[in-house]
């Protein structure tokens, strides 16, 4: 006898389910089973893990307990083991399959999903990935609450909960637009640049970043014209409305609206930055997540614009 709890893979599915529907009768819609067989299942594993799990609101559905929250993300890094375990047994054919739920940051997107995606599907099939899109708050609190698996980003904001494993390191460089005075040059000073206004892609840790390395070099950072959309950036720049730094390089300078930008190397001592994978430093990662990343590497993210 071990003194385990003799709980079923059948009772953490249904509390996962339960927990993301927010309601019993939804969660047993989605699993087609009955609302009564769902409610006694997660009754019972409440009983064998020895705490409650939910709140139960009468008409209004339910929501986790202090002690729920933290046993969602256990529960979904279990049942992505047994995922992977039957994953596993698959690769004695060389087969990766199943689901991956990974996180990107928003403007990595463009450069790091699409032509991983295609690696995977030429060389993997049966390998589903599903990407979630947001800024780095949502990302990693996606992570800690065992939603996704892994999170491509910079490696700022992290906490000391989360791991960073480095896939490139990028050097920042400024974007003027293609009539400015320096899209003659090659390069420019930041002080040269700082004579026209900053266009910000003002998300939180890119954006303090890109101000950290600006007060750094300079006595005062430019007057800021602020923007939450990478090509609104771009198309901002390429009318005259200032300059911008960034760091992944766009193949082309023609903006959205036919304007275009001209790519200047900075002169001064600043910072790289990293792009990479971010995981919970308590989760174990899975072949799948394994896979992703051996295709990213393969596919040397780096230098051929966003913070």
């Amino acid at each position: 006898m071990t003194g385990r709890p003799a709980f079923s893979l059948v009772q953490l599915e249904y509390f996962v389910a339960a927990a993301e529907a927010g309601t019993m009768s939804l969660a047993a819609e989605r699993l087609h089973t009955t609302q009564s067989a769902l409610s006694s299942a997660i009754i019972r594993l409440e009983r064998q893990l020895g705490c409650q799990l939910f709140v139960r609101h009468h008409a209004r559905g339910i929501s986790l307990t202090s002690a729920g929250r933290p046993l969602l993300a256990s529960a979904r890094a279990v049942l992505r083991q047994v995922d992977d375990l039957v994953g596993d047994s698959r690769t004695l054919q060389d087969e990766i399959s199943g689901t991956l739920d990974v996180g990107c940051f928003v403007t990595l997107v463009p450069f790091l999903i699409p032509p991983a995606l295609r690696r995977l599907r030429e060389q993997h099939p049966e390998l589903t990935v599903r990407v979630q899109e947001a800024d780095t708050h949502q990302l990693f609190d996606s992570l800690r609450e065992g939603l996704s698996e892994l999170v491509l980003s910079y490696d700022i904001g992290l906490g000391d909960d989360l791991e960073f494993e480095p896939l490139a390191e990028l050097r920042p460089y400024a974007l003027v637009a293609a009539d400015d005075p320096l899209a003659g040059a090659e390069s420019a000073t930041l002080a040269d640049l700082a004579r026209r206004p900053l266009v910000l892609l003002d998300l939180v840790e890119p954006g303090l970043f890109v101000r950290n390395l600006l007060s750094e070099v300079l006595p005062s950072i430019p007057s800021i014209v602020p923007t939450t959309s990478f090509e609104g950036m771009r198309a901002l720049v390429a009318a005259g409305m200032g300059f911008t730094i960034l760091n992944q390089r766009v193949a082309t300078p023609i903006t959205y609206d036919g304007g275009e930008v001209h790519p200047l190397e900075i002169e001064d001592d600043i910072p790289s930055i990293r792009i990479g994978v971010v995981t919970a430093r308590a989760s174990r990662p899975t072949r799948r997540a394994q896979t992703l990343v051996e295709t990213l590497r393969q596919l040397r993210p780096g230098p051929p614009s966003g913070p």
